[in-house]
């Protein structure tokens, strides 16, 4: 009597996976071609472009404001004003200290919208 070997097959269970640790950039590629069907080239290409595509609206002359469609994050460029010296007490030695200060700059800020506040909820 000849016993059948049984080959289970590891299904990759993506959803399940995804979340519980935190993820390599090679881990996100391969998950991602996983589940779209791109090659993981084209997945980082994809990323390479919309890459170029904030840095250009974060520019001088770019709109200053980039939303990532379906993702919930809204990327902006701010203005932070200058800020002047000023003298403080420091906690560990006591003695005065000069803080010295900042010319006015652009920053970027990274928001969520409703779509990502609201998964966070559930």
């Amino acid at each position: 009597m000849a016993v059948k070997a049984v080959k289970k097959v590891k299904k990759s269970n993506t959803k399940q996976n995804l979340g519980k640790d935190k993820q390599t950039r090679i881990e996100i590629l391969r998950t991602l071609s996983e589940s779209t069907g791109l090659a993981k080239g084209e997945v980082e290409s994809v990323f390479s472009s919309l890459t170029d595509m904030i840095i250009a609206h974060m520019r001088k002359k770019g709109s200053g404001e980039f939303t990532i469609p379906m993702t919930g994050i809204k990327v902006r460029r701010v203005k932070k004003k200058a800020t002047k010296a000023r003298k403080m007490v420091s906690p560990l030695t006591g003695q005065e200290v000069t803080i010295a200060g900042k010319p006015a700059r652009h920053a970027i800020k990274i928001s969520a919208l409703k779509v990502l506040k609201e998964a966070v909820v559930e």
